[in-house]
């Protein structure tokens, strides 16, 4: 589709993917490493429900057989949550003037 169709035949998609994406930040990382990248919108919506479906999928498959690795993950997995929350909040109120 990105190279064999023309502009016509792909804005209809372009405008899909941009409803998803609200704003992508690249922030600088020290050294050589790479950067940073922040993505904001309802595509990060979707990525934290893929993530909350993964580790269902790990604890029903006995991959986290332990309650202490069960915690650490899902504590770190909801410390991510809340800053995304806490991020969208945050666009949300800067668009709207709050």
């Amino acid at each position: 589709m990105r190279e064999h169709a023309d502009a016509a035949t792909k804005q209809p998609f372009i405008n899909i993917v941009r409803q998803f994406i609200q704003k992508v930040v690249i922030g600088k990382t020290p050294g050589h490493q790479p950067a940073s990248l922040e993505v904001h919108g309802r595509i990060a919506s979707i990525l934290a429900a893929m993530e909350a479906a993964t580790i269902l999928e790990k604890l029903r498959a006995g991959e986290i057989d332990t309650e202490q690795k069960q915690k650490k993950l899902l504590d770190a997995y909801a410390e991510e949550l809340f800053v995304w929350s806490w991020l969208s909040y945050r666009a949300v109120a800067l668009v709207a003037g709050a």
